[in-house]
């Protein structure tokens, strides 16, 4: 049997790549089948088959309504933006279409593939990340890990120099600022690279600004430019405006490496052409270039650090190939914007390596002798309590964004009613001290406290976060025996909710009816691809089905602990000054 060969997944918004590492230990981009080390992150579902890439970009131009692209930027929701085919379709099941091509691309390069690292936006939130988890495993891949772009962009970087060993024969620690602005997302990092060491410091970001929206403001203002010349407006026809679209991204292209440049579109069997030059781009998108100069000086100012105090300021992702990146970049920081990596194939490099290094430390018990990858979690950690003064739902952040991992935090709060008999444990994820303003990533419930329990009896409650992503909540109400763990793990999106009862006696069965609840809300997603699938094509899809079935499965046990029958309440945030104290932040051993 051969050797597994782990593979890194670069799943892009507009363009996808695979790499792997070989005999040498050196890393090399895996070419589809077109030939191409990139392929366009679009599937066409037509009548006899479903198309990813060059095919199904081409046929956006024609027909549109059976083509999805940019789907990335819907991750975490239920559905992709809009109907295909007169279907919704959940975004993992479009987003399995390219990670199964990409698959066979992979198999028909190395022979054996089907371990895989694949890369999201550092600012992805939970949601998003263990999307991307079950888009792997309907595409009947077997995921190592999902890490964060930039780190996969800093170890690709670090691959070039040397760095990656710890007899690596570069000698000192540099600072880097990874800039990365792909087709559909943004992202700004900050990481320490010494020999065999890479520590993310602090990591910020965009989700919904990419290249991609450069390329819809120059759409914008060509149709706009063809509707007061022709009388003739392309938004008002799809395929029309499809056809505008890519002739400004080949505008585009053409501005980064010449002033001016001519827009040819077709409009109604019309050939127009229309010139733009670079300072008109720059002029349209000075907005959105801003946007990412706000984000970067947030980043700094969050870690507490100056240019001066970078070493090398790295562009990952095409989009910094546009001139008004760089030359912002220069002013904004007076260093030279470093392109040592190529910026299409950075992030999948490092995928590369990273699945290797994973594959190592398996292979030897959790140890490797080689290389340190310390990320941080990209968004802050908590649970909904009350506030004992206002009496109103409040986010108390438990382990705060771009804090080390592993970390643990332990904190203290406090029962709001006289013999409460229940608590719910509601894990949030964001910034906002307002829960609505947040993300509910589980929940879990502590039942059958016992009788007469006074207001204000202490909970604690425990966060373990993991460097693999595993974050594992402990609850606990000193005096009664009773606690609740939940572990939540993004690599196989699901969780697993274990209550512990002070007695054998003291077990909180769960209702016919909850169950029911529970499996009513899991077998939504089940349902959802089933039929998402059987309005799309009938062609390689069967694995799939039977992939989101075991996704359903997994998701009826994480809806294990429903509410309980009385409802239950938030813990609420004790303000006893004695009680300040009591939480405990500590480096997870």
């Amino acid at each position: 049997m051969p050797p597994e060969r782990p593979i890194g997944i670069d799943l892009g918004t507009t363009f996808s790549a695979v790499a792997w590492v070989d005999e040498a230990g050196r890393t090399a981009m895996i070419r589809n089948a077109e030939g191409d080390l990139l392929t366009p992150s679009v599937v066409l579902f037509s009548d006899e088959e479903t198309a990813v890439g060059k095919e199904a970009r081409t046929a956006t131009t024609v027909h549109p309504d059976l083509v999805a692209e940019w789907v990335k930027r819907d991750m975490g929701q239920p559905y992709y933006v809009r109907p295909i085919r007169g279907q919704n379709v959940p975004p993992e099941v479009i987003q399995s279409c390219i990670l199964r091509k990409l698959k066979l691309d992979a198999l028909n390069a190395l022979g054996q593939c089907n371990r895989v690292v694949i890369t999201v936006p550092a600012y992805f939130d939970e949601p998003r990340r263990k999307a991307t988890a079950d888009a792997a495993e309907l595409a009947g891949l077997k995921l190592l890990d999902i890490v964060n772009e930039p780190t996969a962009a800093a170890l690709a970087f670090g691959e070039s120099l040397g760095y990656l060993s710890s007899d690596a024969t570069a000698k000192h620690e540099m600072t880097l600022f990874v800039y990365d602005l792909g087709g559909g997302t943004f992202d700004a990092t900050l990481l320490r690279l010494a020999p065999g060491d890479i520590r993310t410091i602090a990591t910020d970001g965009d989700v919904q600004l990419g290249g991609h929206d450069w390329d819809l403001r120059l759409a914008e203002f060509v149709a706009d430019r063809i509707h007061k010349a022709h009388g003739v407006d392309p938004r008002e026809d799809a395929a029309t405006m499809n056809r505008v679209l890519t002739a400004v991204i080949d505008a585009k292209h053409t501005l980064s490496v010449r002033r001016r440049a001519v827009v040819r579109v077709d409009v109604g069997g019309r050939v127009i052409e229309l010139p733009v030059t670079r300072d008109q781009f720059q002029e349209l998108t000075a907005d959105l270039l801003e946007r990412t100069a706000f984000t970067t000086r947030q980043l700094l100012a969050a870690a507490k650090m100056r240019w001066k105090d970078v070493s090398r300021l790295l562009l990952v992702g095409g989009s910094t190939r546009m001139p008004m990146v760089v030359n912002m970049l220069r002013q904004l920081s007076g260093l030279e914007p470093d392109h040592t990596v190529n910026p299409d194939e950075a992030v999948a490099r490092g995928a590369a390596l990273y699945a290797a290094y994973l594959m190592h430390k398996e292979a030897h018990g959790g140890q490797h002798a080689e290389l340190t990858i310390t990320n941080v979690n990209s968004h802050s950690l908590g649970i909904e309590g009350i506030h004992p003064e206002t009496l109103r739902k409040t986010n108390v952040v438990l382990i705060p964004r771009n804090t080390p991992l592993p970390a643990k935090v332990t904190q203290r709060f406090a029962t709001k009613a006289e013999s409460q008999r229940s608590i719910v444990i509601q894990i949030m994820e964001g910034e906002s001290s307002l829960p609505s303003e947040c993300t509910a990533i589980g929940r879990t419930v502590i039942r059958n406290l016992p009788e007469g329990l006074p207001k204000n009896w202490p909970v604690e409650v425990t966060f373990e976060y993991g460097a693999n992503g595993r974050l594992t909540v402990r609850a606990m109400v000193p005096g009664t025996g009773q606690s609740a763990v939940l572990d939540l793990e993004r690599a196989v999106n699901k969780s697993r909710h274990e209550t512990t009862p002070a007695a054998p006696h003291k077990t909180a069965a769960v209702s016919p009816a909850a169950a029911m609840a529970a499996a009513a809300r899991a077998d939504e997603f089940k349902s959802m691809v089933h039929e998402a699938l059987e309005g799309l094509s009938s062609v390689d899809l069967e694995e799939m089905k039977s992939a989101a079935d075991t996704i359903w499965a997994e998701n009826v046990d994480a809806e294990a602990s429903p509410p309980p029958p009385d409802g239950g309440d938030a813990a609420s945030v004790l303000d006893a000054p004695a009680d300040r104290g009591r939480k405990k932040s500590e480096r997870a051993k």
